[in-house]
């Protein structure tokens, strides 16, 4: 098999692929060629949209009728020469700042004509190039049937042939801070968040039976790595066996306005079943928060990120359900001290099993055949110094350090007491 006669490849500086809005990206277009090639040109193209695509069903009468939605949203589409002369009269200059380091460095139309050929003698040429993002640009995100994804492409346009093309996708993060906050819907994270629901049970030969479930976290800000900690009660006072009690992290995504969907991103099992009469209460309950985009697309109309810590308890009819919506967040909140963090990818878990409105599990497979995940941060070792401080005082608190005060400070009081009786008794005697 013979050796190809050219290929194409690029090379960016960041080891992670990681940058943040305002961030530039450097790095070089690489073109290898075993022989001289004839080419239109050398052209790089940096684009970041939002896309999402889903399906709704409208029951109207005894039909049902499916309706397809698709909603894209593009935050920068920016395409330079690097080698070679484009036709430019109809392209706008870009506005993001961007600087390809090469002797051309025309701006590209949307037909992307080439005025000229040019020759690339037999080497291996390198094309050098940085391009600034643009501020206030939303976070990387990968969902089951959306998307906000940032590419770097690069082509290679021949005359004959082919064109040789490479594409890298990057992650942009963007920081939320829950003390920056300025979203009014969001309560101070300083309270404990509970959540209580009930739900009665009728049955043929007994009266009515009510079970309750009541959930309770610590805390509203996590960030990725974070543990939290939740306390679960479930009171069965029906006459019915209940089904599996699970506690589980949601992440709750809306496409376009009004549809939603709910991802399963961590679970615990809490018990097989609840039998009548039966009160069961967990405490301490601990998940963990896995790699996750933050919460709320910052400046994305078409998709939004939620995440809350739900409890279910399972009936052959109905689902108990309590849930407390949480935050997650790229900076610790105060008094938790980041010791180790690095940037992980997200797990695919979060893009297969999706809870849909009605209830129902399906199992979705992402359509992209690149199979790309963006990284984010993850805190992989965190101290609480709240805590630490808990314990300072609750042991200068304890019994044993208390009973020693008390005796201290009695000590000075018993001298003079003792000295007191003495000179009585020697002026008796006198």
């Amino acid at each position: 098999m013979a050796a190809p006669t050219a290929s194409i490849e690029l090379n960016l500086e960041h080891q992670d692929l990681v940058f943040y809005s305002g961030d530039r990206i450097r790095g070089a277009l690489v073109v290898h060629l075993s022989t001289a090639v004839t080419i239109a040109g050398v052209e790089l193209r940096f684009r970041g949209a939002a896309r999402a695509k889903w399906r709704e069903y409208v029951n109207e009468g005894a039909r049902r009728t499916e309706i397809e939605h698709e909603k894209e949203e593009i935050y920068f589409d920016d395409r330079f020469c690097l080698w070679g002369k484009a036709t430019t009269e109809d392209a706008e200059p870009s506005d993001s700042d961007s600087e390809p380091c090469h002797c051309h460095t025309a701006t590209v139309t949307d037909e992307g004509r080439w005025e000229s050929r040019e020759v690339l003698k037999r080497g291996r040429h390198l094309f050098p190039f940085q391009y600034k993002l643009p501020e206030g640009i939303p976070c990387s995100f990968e969902g089951p049937e959306g998307s906000v994804r940032y590419t770097v492409h690069g082509l290679l346009s021949r005359t004959s042939g082919a064109d040789m093309t490479t594409q890298r996708h990057v992650t942009v993060l963007r920081d939320l801070d829950s003390k920056r906050d300025s979203e009014k819907r969001t309560p101070s994270p300083r309270h404990a968040l509970e959540d209580h629901a009930e739900r009665s049970f009728s049955s043929t030969c007994c009266r009515p039976g009510r079970v309750a479930c009541s959930l309770s976290v610590l805390k509203r800000s996590y960030v990725p790595g974070e543990t939290i900690r939740a306390d679960v009660q479930i009171h069965n006072s029906s006459m019915r066996k209940s089904g599996v009690c699970r506690l589980q992290l949601k992440q709750l995504l809306t496409y376009g306005e009004s549809y939603t969907q709910a991802s399963v991103l961590q679970e615990v099992r809490l018990h097989d079943c609840i039998r009548p009469g039966q009160r069961r209460q967990w405490r301490d309950v601990t998940m963990h928060v896995p790699p996750t985009c933050p919460s709320r697309l910052s400046k994305c109309r078409v998709i939004d990120v939620r995440y809350c810590v739900a409890v279910e308890a399972l009936f052959t009819d109905a689902v108990l359900y309590a849930a407390v919506p949480i935050t997650i967040v790229t900076v610790p909140e105060r008094g938790i001290i980041p010791i180790r963090w690095s940037y992980k990818e997200c797990s695919h878990t979060q893009m297969d099993r999706v809870i849909l409105e009605g209830g129902a599990a399906q199992n979705l497979i992402d359509s992209n055949a690149d199979d790309f995940r963006p990284k984010y941060k993850y805190y992989e070792e965190v101290r609480d110094s709240r805590k630490d401080r808990f314990l300072i005082l609750k042991l200068r608190q304890s019994p044993g350090v208390r009973r020693r005060q008390i005796m201290g400070s009695a000590e000075p009081g018993e001298s003079r007491t003792d000295t007191t009786a003495t000179d009585t008794v020697g002026e008796s005697q006198a």
